[in-house]
C-alpha cells in the first residue's frame, strides 16, 4: 500500500504528535525538550505528515556547513513504508540550499534497520563511540555523509 505524506519543517502545533513518536523509541524527546530544541537557531526539524496528521520527524543541529542528525523517528504504523528515507532526503535537500555540506550522526550498534538506512543513502563509518548509549547500554557507531 502506497502511502501519501508530504515533508515540511516542524511547526509549534506538530510538538505533541512528534514527541507520541518519540515516545515509543528508546531515548526519545518529550515535547518539551523538541519545543526547546526547536527554538534553538542552530536546529532545523522536519516533519512527515499524513493524512492522520504527522507520521515522523527529523531533528538536525547546524553549525557552519555541518549537519548532526540528533533524533529520527517513525510512528510504528508507518515503518517499513519509506518514510524515514523519505523524511531524510527531503531535509538533506534544504539543508544543502543552506550550504551545509556533511551530515554525521550516531547509531546504535543494535539498531540494524537504522544502519541499513543509513549505509543506503552513502553514510560511512567514521568511528565509535564506547558506552554512548544508556537504557540499554549500547556503544554508537559514528557516521557522516557529504551533501
Amino acid at each position: 500500500m502506497d502511502h501519501i505524506y508530504q515533508i515540511r519543517p516542524l511547526r509549534p502545533g506538530d510538538f505533541s504528535q512528534a514527541a507520541s513518536i518519540e515516545a515509543a523509541v528508546t531515548d526519545g524527546w518529550s515535547e518539551e525538550a523538541i519545543r526547546q530544541y526547536a527554538d534553538m537557531p542552530v536546529s532545523r526539524c522536519f516533519v512527515a505528515e499524513g493524512p492522520r496528521g504527522v507520521c515522523g520527524f527529523a531533528a538536525f543541529t547546524c553549525v557552519a556547513d555541518e549537519a548532526n542528525l540528533d533524533a529520527l523517528s517513525v510512528d510504528a504504523s508507518m515503518r517499513r513504508h519509506g518514510v524515514a528515507r523519505k523524511l531524510l532526503c527531503a531535509a538533506f535537500d534544504v539543508l544543502r540550499t543552506q550550504a551545509v555540506t556533511c551530515v554525521f550522526l550516531e547509531v546504535r550498534t543494535q539498531n540494524q534497520p537504522a544502519r541499513a538506512l543509513y549505509d543506503s543513502l552513502g553514510f560511512i563509518q567514521i568511528g565509535i563511540r564506547k558506552r554512548f548509549y544508556t537504557n540499554p547500554l549500547d556503544d554508537a557507531i559514528l557516521m557522516k555523509m557529504k551533501l
